[in-house]
Order: C-alpha cells, then sequence, then structure tokens
C-alpha cells in the first residue's frame, strides 16, 4: 500500500504518525496522473484551510466571578433530571454549595426535590435565574433576607442582579490561585485579553495590578458599585454596566411577541428610569454598556438614546451587550447614533436550542451578522465586535459557530472574525486554525505566546 498525502498544494508521502487524506493500491489501482493530483489537491484545498491568527480579544465575559466557581459543582453534563439530582446529592452538607451549569432547557426541579438536597444555589447557564432549596435558606438564617424573599421576582433579579452575583460571589472563598490558573486556562483556550462586565468588589482590581492581569482586562461596574468604589479605582473602570432585560435561558430577554408559554420577558426599566440613568453614566464622563437582547429591549434603547441625543446632541459612548435579536429598524437607528454592538457569535446556537421556547421568527433573527455588515454598514472591529460571555470561553466555539452556524444569516467570514474578535497582532501569540468546510469543524491549536 503506497499512500500520498496532500496538504496546500503540495503532494507527498506521509510522515510517520500523519494519517494520509487520499490513498491508492499499487496492485488494483492506476497511479494518479499529475493532473489528477492537481485536481484532487485544489479540492482539499477548497474544503481543508489552514491559517494563523492573533489570540481572541474577548470583549463581552466575567474572569473574576468564572476564576471564583472554577471548582463548583457543574451540571453542563447532566442531561437529565436523574442525573443532576445524583451529582448534586454527594455536595457538602456543612456549606452553601454553588451549582452551575443547570440548562431549563433539559429539565426543571419541583421544591420538594430541591428540599431533599444538601444546601445548594443553582444557577441556570445564563444566570439570570437562580434556585435556592430550604437547606440554604436555614443556613443563611436572619442573613440576605431581601434576596431569599425576592429570588423568585423575576423583574427584582433582574434589576438587583449585579447584587445577587456580588452575594454569590461572597459564599465562595478566594485564594488569588484562582485568577491565576483561570488566566492559564483562558490562555491554553486562545484569549488574551478579556472584559470584566461587572466588578463585583473593590479589591478585585488591585488583585488584578497585583497579578500582573490588569492589562489583559478591562473592567465594567454597575452605577452602584461604581459610586462605592474609592476615586483611585473609580479611574480604573471603564464603563458602566446596565441591564435592560434578562435572558433567553431564563425567558426573561424582552421580547414583543411572547414565549411559547405565554411570557414576554422583563423589561428592567421604565423610559424614564433608563433615561436617567444613562444620563447619570454621561455626568460621571464614563462609557455605557446596555445589556439588550430581546427586539423589545433593544426597541426601548434605541427610543431612550434618541430622546437624549436630541435633547442633548450627543450620547456618551455606548454598547449594546448581545443585541441577538435586533431588528433592522433599530440596527439603523444604532449605527446612526454611533453605537457599538457587542455580540456573541456562540449564541448563533441559539436558533436551534431555543426552539422550544421562540417562534420560528425570532429563531431565525437570532445574530443577524449579515444584514447588520451587508445592509447597515456594521464594520467588525470598529462599530461591531465580538466575545463569549463564558458561554464558552475560547477561540474554537466561536470561530467554529461564526463559520458555521446554524443559519446563512448568521455567517462571518474569516476576516470578519479576526477583525471584531482578536488582539491587533500576535505579538501576545497566535492561533494555529484548521478549517474544514466539508465537515463544517474547526481545529484550534495555540502557538507561541508571552506569559501566562
Amino acid at each position: 500500500m503506497v499512500a500520498l498525502f496532500f496538504y496546500l498544494g503540495v503532494a507527498h508521502f506521509p510522515e510517520r504518525g500523519n494519517e494520509p487524506e487520499v490513498e491508492f493500491d499499487l496492485q488494483t489501482d492506476a497511479i494518479p496522473s499529475r493532473d489528477s493530483i492537481r485536481q484532487i489537491t485544489k479540492k482539499i484545498n477548497i474544503m481543508v484551510t489552514k491559517t494563523k491568527i492573533p489570540l481572541l480579544k474577548d470583549h463581552h465575559s466575567h474572569p473574576f466571578l468564572s476564576a471564583l466557581l472554577s471548582d463548583c459543582i457543574n451540571l453542563k453534563d447532566a442531561q437529565t433530571k436523574a442525573e443532576a439530582l445524583s451529582i448534586m446529592r454527594e455536595a457538602h452538607k456543612d456549606e452553601i454549595n454553588i451549582i452551575v451549569g443547570w440548562s431549563n432547557s433539559w429539565y426543571s426541579f419541583e421544591e420538594h426535590e430541591l428540599d431533599q438536597l444538601p444546601p445548594v444555589i443553582i444557577c441556570n447557564t445564563s444566570f439570570h435565574c437562580f434556585l435556592i432549596n430550604r437547606a440554604t435558606k436555614e443556613k443563611l438564617g436572619t442573613s440576605h433576607q431581601e434576596i431569599l424573599t425576592l429570588m423568585n421576582d423575576e423583574k427584582w433579579v433582574e434589576k438587583n442582579l449585579p447584587k445577587i452575583l456580588k452575594f454569590i460571589g461572597s459564599l465562595k472563598p478566594y485564594h488569588p490561585k484562582q485568577v491565576k490558573t483561570f488566566y492559564r486556562y483562558l490562555l491554553q483556550q486562545g484569549v488574551w485579553f478579556a472584559e470584566e462586565m461587572l466588578l463585583p468588589f473593590e479589591w478585585v482590581i488591585p488583585l488584578f495590578k497585583e497579578l500582573g492581569y490588569f492589562d489583559r482586562t478591562r473592567f465594567w461596574a454597575d452605577i452602584e458599585m461604581f459610586h462605592s468604589l474609592s476615586q483611585e479605582v473609580q479611574k480604573d473602570v471603564y464603563g458602566i454596566k446596565v441591564f435592560t432585560d434578562g435572558a433567553l435561558g431564563s425567558k426573561t430577554a424582552a421580547l414583543k411577541v411572547p414565549y411559547s408559554s405565554g411570557e414576554k420577558g422583563v423589561l428592567v426599566y421604565s423610559d424614564e428610569e433608563l433615561r436617567a440613568l444613562i444620563n447619570q453614566v454621561a455626568e460621571i464622563n464614563k462609557a455605557v454598556a446596555l445589556h439588550g437582547i430581546g427586539d423589545r429591549a433593544i426597541a426601548q434603547i434605541i427610543t431612550v438614546l434618541n430622546k437624549i441625543n436630541n435633547e442633548q446632541g450627543k450620547i456618551p459612548p455606548t454598547r449594546i451587550e448581545h443585541g441577538t435579536l435586533i431588528s433592522r429598524h433599530e440596527a439603523q437607528q444604532a449605527k446612526a447614533l454611533g453605537i457599538t454592538l457587542s455580540m456573541q457569535p456562540n449564541f448563533s446556537i441559539n436558533s436551534e436550542r431555543y426552539q422550544d421556547r421562540l417562534s420560528e421568527h425570532y429563531c431565525r433573527q437570532i445574530n443577524p451578522f449579515r444584514m447588520l455588515i451587508d445592509d447597515i454598514g456594521f464594520v467588525p472591529g470598529q462599530d461591531l465586535v465580538f466575545g463569549s460571555d463564558g458561554m464558552p470561553f475560547g477561540v474554537q466555539t466561536a470561530l467554529e459557530k461564526a463559520l458555521f452556524p446554524p443559519l446563512p444569516s448568521q455567517v462571518l467570514t474569516l476576516d470578519e472574525f479576526v477583525k471584531g474578535y482578536c488582539m491587533p497582532d500576535h505579538k501576545n501569540g497566535l492561533l494555529e486554525v484548521t478549517i474544514d468546510e466539508e465537515k463544517r469543524r474547526v481545529s484550534t491549536e495555540v502557538k507561541k505566546v508571552g506569559y501566562a
């Protein structure tokens, strides 16, 4: 048996350990002619591309909280309720256990099932929905009564999400090694820079400076947290994060047309409340990042910003975070207002994942990148940037879902991905990327890197 391996226009005998792409038997097959080899090579080159790109600059992430919760029980692989309950029964009996990775697309829990478990706080994958069992409430006693009392109030949860995440973070013991380990993990996943979208504690910024990760992180804070910071730390906060609705995973993203189960999601603020909040941000001379997933929330954001622009002649530097269900009309106005869209290519899979709750129209509207770029004129790397929201971190899923999403309207080119999602050069490291068009798969390998 003789095997020929074709790679980037070159036909040669494979080195030991390489798997041949094309093979023939001298006893039964004719030896391919030079023209045949050229044709086969051309076909392989079309289907398989190998290139190098810079490391990622993740524009929407939560590196500190992720580091803090990295050793929590994770239900991401528990696809049945029985599996999930079995895993949680093994949790510590004498401490409050933070459980992550629960997807309500797979199953939900009854109160009596939760009350048979050790103390747990279960976090939906979206981190916009939480379950607290009786054992946890008993362990907390009279502390945190507002959170324990109102955790089932969807609007309160969305309005107070920073407070809830800070509460959850306070229940976990912290060690600097967690941040070091997590940033090494990010580098292994091809991520050099990550934006922390919700600063939970003032001491996090000095800590990142001490550990050497401040230059690889941009910090945002909610307005209440910002005003509680010392003036020195306030200078290190780039902008203010504001939630205007919830998430598709918790059915709290605000929609114009209800979910299949009847909910319309949650608008966190009235127009006047949101307007006042954005004006507060403008007064402290910071950028504003407005979380908006549902079309109703995005429409509200645009309406309020238009009012501010008409009155004051300008708006603060503004990003819409996610913009998942942005319409053509809102996209046109966002472009005219100079708004940057910060979106997640990995969320394109929600066109398939959330068919259980969204109409076909909404499923087809998720992440309309071709409309935004080709029709409206958004430019990746300028007013269209990309991030992961930690679902998951890293280049593998992000690039695969960018190049091979469920719908043609969601496709990004490799060049668009690099401009909107990568560092400007290879100074800190690079990624070797193999793109298989036929299998619609991407493989990546982190090559030369700077420091961990």
